[in-house]
């Protein structure tokens, strides 16, 4: 049954929508589903079983051989779609792309989502652009519809008597319907002309293309669907009322068919299941429902089921064959063309195997087939090949999206199945799928190494529709095949060898447990584990890396809390963290440039290697191309504060602010101490108590990642700043020095509740004139979020999120505040950004990178800081009040706050 293509990029549809369309589709198949039972006695199950039993393996054959010779005429469309690109596809690659996209496409319907990204896969590996891609989608799309266009118009001109049966019109009126119809589409040839035409509807432009193109799309088209329609005709034919003789002939069948294939298509059911069946009963009046639906299975099984096993067969020889590739061309050409799409096709076969066991679970077996098997045994089996089907139905997206995880647990229970699926009486043929699937699984076993667990995989709307829709199917299936037996409560209780109603209800009840079993796991589960901190060699490795920074955030590293992602030849690194569906990178990654892009290449493949995706926070604008090439949106997250010191003074006009607090700190006795790092462990117990006093008043919590927290280990690693007044220590903050970069910037500041008013301004001021001497050339007060932002009308929906954020939220965040504190310091501003998917994945990225840094660094035991006896300032303390700044490599990374 054809389909036609949408468009693949196509933006997605709000959250409610697809929500409303899931549920919608269940409905559809529902009521189909209960028109189909209504048509039926209640022995309706044997019915369909003897009429299947009658169908020839002649007609079977000659139903599969023109299904094919119909994929065949499918695959022209996509030749056509890229005529003007056939040189950089190559023939394989062209036919394999369209076999399998039509194959996947059918079976699942929905071709924007399953189809058309086979189809961008496999011809955007071989370098086609997404428009060219388009046009392919674009011409099966215009196939289908010019192909249906001229068919019932020559169905209704040529054999009208099946509508009229149907329709309240004369013959002779059909007969004129169908000639209207034929001169829509010679006027639609001239409105083509010799060079197509671009039309305009409701503002969107629409591509009609050139005469001859149509009339080619047009002629294959046909061909395709009288193929497809002779498929149904030559199952069903024994049955139609007076057959290639009387009223009902070939064309007029095919004309009907394709209402019952649009039906079907607008249903939004995938592949028109349920649908397409009840449209043919309704369609053709005189065929007996028992023989009608039962030419209709089999025409699925060779229309859409074989045709994908061919399809995974095919995958499964392209990954065996891809090692070898590099010393055999047509490998290497069936392999590069197979790849793209490999685990999505391997998903498929799996969910559509694990949808047919439990389908046959719910099927009663003939007694035969179960005699002289032990009872215990046939309902064990009963239920693991069940249990099986539900798993592989549950883990299908895991497959698709490449889970390491879901791999390895859907080839144990594809080596498991095909026993207890023979050993419960089912079908020989779905016993010995589970190993071709199993085969499959292991010859592309590399494409699936992303690792992470099943639990952490989001929820997918096409996902939870299929597996609603076979549910739905399964427990339709058990009533409609049981609809000869009276339920009774013992049913649940009876274990009888003939026992098939309640095997099947227990077999059923146990995939509903599993179903909502998984469903609370997956709520209930905690968000992904953390990567492992960076220890101590590879601190001490980055050492030299951090002494040839520019940027002082490069510090960072040596806070404790991030994973290290280091070049071969240790020449730069990136930090990064996990949390939720992201992996977060702490600013642009530290090294030379040509090091630093590879990085972020790196980065990115890490991400992919564990299944999240990939954010780079607080990035500056050095590699803001490298990071569209990986095809992230860059959003701006506010502006950095750099303060130029080489002319730094506290004279003018502009400094009055900062010298009047700089003078009223020295009168009330403030000075300014220099702790290198190797004398820090002294001064740590009254550290302490400033820290807890500072926490304690501001009502505030310890934060991670991007910000320093108080953490004894970290301390000792870095220079400090600090405060005194008349000899005791009232406030402090840990140092950062780019060297290379001639920066300098402080992270962690804290200061006691009874310290004199303004003394995190003298602090400042202190560090400013210090590092003048010292000879840095800037000083870094760090971000101010949300500035900077456009305010114009037209400006972006980030932006004006943001700018609405900033205005309204000032009383919980003092973003204006920060703006105006940081300013009077007179500073030049550095813009800052996000790097990260666009779409839906921004704001989720956002909420990561905002719920890791607002994680409390000291929520574990193992992680909280040891508690220090308080006390005075060390007695050595005064022999580093002069102390020279230690080198970079001796400081430890924190965050500007």
């Amino acid at each position: 049954m054809p389909v036609s293509d949408e468009s693949a990029a196509a933006p997605p549809a709000p959250a409610w929508r697809r929500a409303l369309s899931m549920l919608a589709s269940l409905a559809i198949l529902a009521l189909a589903l209960h028109a189909l039972a209504g048509e039926f006695s209640a022995q309706g199950y044997r019915a369909i079983r003897h009429a299947v039993a009658r169908i020839d393996d002649a007609r079977v054959a000659a139903a599969l051989l023109l299904g094919l010779a119909s994929y065949a005429c499918l695959v022209g469309f996509d030749a056509i779609g890229l005529r003007r690109s056939a040189g950089r596809v190559k023939p394989l690659r062209l036919v394999v792309t369209a076999f399998l996209a039509n194959a996947v496409g059918h079976t699942l319907g929905f071709a924007a989502l399953t189809g058309g990204a086979v189809r961008l896969r496999g011809y955007g590996a071989a370098g086609l652009s997404l428009a060219d891609i388009g046009q392919v989608v674009l011409m099966s799309t215009l196939g289908f519809v010019f192909g249906a266009w001229l068919l019932l118009a020559g169905a209704l001109s040529l054999e009208p008597a099946p509508a009229a049966a149907l329709l309240p019109l004369s013959e002779a009126a059909i007969r004129a319907l169908g000639a209207a119809l034929a001169l829509g589409f010679l006027a639609l040839l001239a409105l083509a002309g010799r060079h197509g035409r671009k039309l305009s509807l409701r503002g969107h432009a629409l591509w009609l293309p050139d005469r001859n193109t149509v009339l080619r799309v047009s002629a294959l088209s046909v061909v395709e669907l009288m193929l497809a329609g002779g498929a149904l005709y030559v199952l069903l034919a024994p049955a139609l009322p007076q057959a290639g003789g009387g009223w009902f002939g070939f064309l007029g069948f095919v004309g009907l068919y394709l209402v019952a294939v649009v039906a079907g298509l607008v249903s939004s059911v995938p592949a028109g299941i349920g649908v397409f069946e009840w449209s043919l009963l309704k369609l053709l009046p005189g065929v007996a429902p028992a023989s009608l639906l039962a030419a209709a299975l089999v025409y699925r099984i060779t229309y859409y089921a074989l045709p994908l096993a061919l399809a995974t067969l095919l995958g499964a020889v392209g990954a065996l064959r891809g090692p070898v590739a590099r010393r055999a061309g047509a490998a290497r050409s069936l392999w590069l063309a197979i790849r793209p799409w490999l685990p999505h096709l391997i998903a498929l076969a799996a969910f559509v195997l694990g949808a047919a066991l439990i389908l046959d679970g719910t099927l009663p077996k003939p007694r035969h087939r179960l005699s002289g098997a032990p009872l215990p045994l046939v309902e064990t089996s009963q239920l693991l090949a069940s249990l099986g089907g539900v798993g592989l139905l549950l883990i299908g997206q895991g497959l698709q999206r490449r889970s390491h995880a879901a791999w390895a647990l859907a080839l144990a229970v594809c080596v498991l199945m095909p026993l207890p699926s023979w050993l419960r009486g089912g079908h020989l043929a779905l016993a010995l799928a589970p190993p071709l699937v199993a085969l499959a699984l292991w010859a592309a076993r590399r494409e699936f190494y992303r690792e992470g667990a099943l639990l952490d995989e989001a929820w997918s709307w096409p996902w939870l529709r299929n597996l609603g829709l076979v549910l739905v199917a399964a427990f339709w299936l058990l009533f409609f095949a049981y609809s000869h037996v009276e339920y009774r409560n013992e049913l649940w209780w009876e274990f009888l060898i003939s026992g098939n109603a309640p095997r099947a209800l227990r077999a059923m009840l146990l995939v509903s447990v599993a179903v909502i079993a998984f469903g609370l796991a997956r709520l209930l589960h905690a968000t992904r584990a953390p990567l492992p901190a960076a220890d101590e060699a590879q601190l001490a490795a980055i050492r030299p890396i951090l002494a040839g920074a520019d940027d002082s955030q490069a510090h960072l590293a040596l806070l404790g809390d991030k994973a290290l992602l280091l070049d071969e030849a240790q020449r730069g690194f990136a930090m990064m963290q996990r949390y939720g569906g992201s992996l977060v990178a702490m600013g642009d990654p530290v090294g030379p440039p040509d090091v630093a892009r590879a990085l972020i290449w790196r980065f990115r493949e890490e991400a992919d290697r564990l299944g999240v995706r990939p954010v780079f926070y607080q990035v500056g604008e050095q590699h803001w191309q490298t990071y569209l090439d990986l095809g992230l949106s860059l959003v701006k997250l506010g502006e950095e504060a750099l303060v130029p010191l080489r002319d730094f003074g506290l004279q003018g006009a502009q400094r009055a602010e900062l010298r009047q607090a700089w003078n009223r700190g020295k009168r009330a006795g403030l000075s300014l101490r220099i702790v290198p790092a190797e004398q820090v462990e002294p001064w740590l117990p009254v550290l302490q108590r400033i820290s807890d006093d500072w926490l304690e008043h501001k009502a505030g919590e310890e934060k991670g990642f991007s910000l320093g927290h108080f953490d004894p280990a970290y301390l000792r690693r870095l220079p400090l700043a600090v405060v005194e007044c008349e000899g005791r220590a009232v406030a402090f903050a840990n140092l950062w020095t780019a060297t290379n970069g001639r920066e300098l910037s402080v992270d962690l500041m804290r200061h006691a509740a009874d310290a004199p008013k303004g003394c995190m301004d003298f602090l400042f001021a202190e560090l400013m004139l210090w590092g003048r001497e010292q000879g840095f050339e800037r000083f870094c007060l760090g971000m101010a979020p949300l500035s900077g932002l456009p305010q114009h009308r037209l400006a972006g929906r980030w932006n004006r999120f943001a700018n609405l954020v900033a205005r309204h939220g000032e009383r919980f965040y003092g973003f204006t505040g920060l703006r105006r504190f940081k300013a009077k310091f007179d500073p030049i501003w550095r813009t800052r950004y996000l790097a990260a998917p666009g779409g839906m994945h921004l704001p989720a990225a956002l909420l990561d990178v905002t719920r890791l840094i607002s994680l409390d660094p000291r929520r574990d035991d193992e992680r909280r800081p040891a508690r220090l006896p308080l006390g005075a300032p060390p007695q050595g303390a005064a022999d580093a009040a002069g102390a020279a700044m230690p080198a970079a490599d001796n400081t430890r990374a924190a965050t500007p706050s």
